[in-house]
């Protein structure tokens, strides 16, 4: 029985997912194998989702992982390389070895795959491919030539210079992978994607690892069960059964699987089995001990979005001192039904690359403590969250305190107008301000400053370590050693 298995054991495609510092070229490099234009359709120049691509070289199919760049996103990054035979670590040369590029290599080595360098950009006339392969061995990357056995090649997505020789690499590299596969085995994979589509309903992208996938299947997830309704090849186009290695989309999962959950199929739901169910908990994002917390509610357009946008709010709450308590983390149209969850005396909800359903614009008017952000560029957000935390969640100042002055001596009291003697500690003094007595760092009362005189001559301010002559008007007797305050009420 064995031997069989064996025996049906072919060569299969590799996977290789391409991982790097943002704005480095990655995209750019996979549109010119492609000859499509993926980064033009990005919101902001980049790619803020994973996308699978299968090309074909010398007739032999190499499928692609497209990878985010941006430090929001390292996830999504961690989870591609997983879900990959090969990797591409590429770094720009014209700028060299930058942090996610270090973080990538941590994630290569996490998933124990090989890997090759690609120096992009080597047409520009800023490029230095020397210094930059010196910059790959401080970080140890030991590349071939210098010392190491690591692949590399310069390449150029606007000449094209390289690129058949970045794709005989990969195919070399397959080929010492011994990668191979069982068509006839029920379909395997990893899901790298999943959203709620508001048409077709939960949608997920699968990068079949081995055996094959056909229309009908039953379909398993991370818990979540269905039925191949639709399968579509990358381009989008629906057809009959996929095998190892495709990057496909399926349409039948009864509710969204989570992302990097395993995924199986089979032709009887009963033997498919899977206990490790991820749901989506409410927890408290950045400083969990702040007295400062802000109910958050997320609708984004995929689950990666929706992490991505978590370990924002997170690091922007340690930053901050703030807690953000997540109420829902979900993919999808924002709707009445998300604002009904929400905490009526305030809630933070963003969405981001989702629409809004046309009902909820009336409850946010009803509701003016729900606090909508939108947007699609995903390093614009926490400026947006930022300000809206300070504007609508942090308590107001009730008053501007302007200085502080210490009691020095006190000459008379004229029907509770006192003339004392003072020094400026803090701040400044302010003639005609409201002030308030303080002794024993307890506060005594309120009253104003009526006039205010620096070397016997009237003034309007006088400054920190100035002394001066105060007639305030304070119903409490003022005493030498007490101070007072300068405010005025906002």
């Amino acid at each position: 029985m064995e031997q069989n298995k064996n025996q049906n054991l072919i060569p299969r495609p590799p996977v290789v997912v391409v991982l790097g510092h943002v704005d480095h070229g990655k995209t750019s490099l996979l549109d010119y194998v492609r000859k499509t234009k993926v980064a033009e359709k990005e919101a902001g120049g980049i790619t803020q989702h994973i996308g699978a691509y299968e090309i074909e070289h010398k007739s032999r199919k190499i499928t692609f992982i497209d990878t985010p760049g941006h430090e929001a996103f390292s996830k999504i990054r961690s989870r591609g390389a997983k879900a990959a035979d090969i990797a591409i670590l590429v770094v720009a040369a014209d700028e060299g070895v930058k942090p996610q590029t270090k973080e990538s290599l941590v994630h290569i080595k996490e998933a124990q795959i090989p890997f090759l360098v690609a120096l992009t950009k080597i047409d520009k006339e800023e490029a230095q491919p020397e210094k930059v392969k010196k910059e790959l061995l401080e970080a140890g990357v030991y590349l071939e030539n210098w010392g190491g056995d690591i692949s590399w090649v310069e390449v150029s997505s606007k000449t094209g210079q390289g690129i058949d020789e970045l794709l005989e690499l990969i195919l070399l590299m397959a080929e010492l992978e011994n990668l191979k596969g069982d068509k006839n085995l029920p379909a395997e994979g990893v899901v790298i994607e999943s959203f709620l589509d508001s048409k077709r309903g939960p949608v997920a992208t699968i990068i079949i690892t081995n055996g094959t996938l056909k229309v009908k299947n039953h379909i398993f997830a991370g818990g979540v069960k269905g039925k191949a309704k639709i399968i579509e090849n990358f381009f989008g186009e629906p057809i009959k059964e996929a095998t190892f290695s495709s990057p496909v989309r399926i349409i039948g999962f009864e509710e969204v699987p989570p992302v990097g959950s395993i995924f199986i199929s089979g032709e009887k739901e009963d033997i498919l089995e899977d206990k490790n169910k991820n749901f989506i908990r409410t927890k408290i994002l950045g400083q969990s001990e702040s007295p400062i917390r802000i109910p958050l509610i997320i609708k984004s357009d995929v689950i990666s979005s929706g992490e991505a946008i978590e370990e924002l709010i997170d690091r922007l709450g340690l930053n901050k001192n703030w807690a953000f308590v997540l109420i829902l983390n979900e993919t999808g149209d924002v709707s009445e039904g998300d604002l009904k969850l929400a905490n009526p005396n305030g809630t933070l909800i963003i969405g981001f690359r989702v629409k809004r359903k046309p009902e909820i614009t009336n409850f946010l008017i009803n509701n003016p403590n729900l606090i909508l952000l939108e947007g699609e560029i995903i390093y614009d957000l926490e400026k947006q969250v930022e300000e809206a935390v300070e504007k609508n969640f942090l308590e107001k100042p009730t008053e501007e305190i302007f200085g502080k002055l210490e009691v020095l001596k006190v000459f008379n009291s004229i029907k509770g107008n006192q003339l004392i003697g003072g020094k400026v500690i803090e701040g400044k003094a302010l003639n005609k301000a409201r002030v308030r007595l303080i002794r024993n760092e307890e506060k005594i009362n309120e009253g104003k400053l009526l006039n205010l005189q620096k070397n016997k001559v009237d003034v309007n301010e006088v400054s920190t370590n100035e002394e001066c002559g105060l007639l305030v008007e304070l119903k409490e007797e003022i005493k030498v050693g007490d101070f007072l305050e300068f405010f005025r009420k906002i």
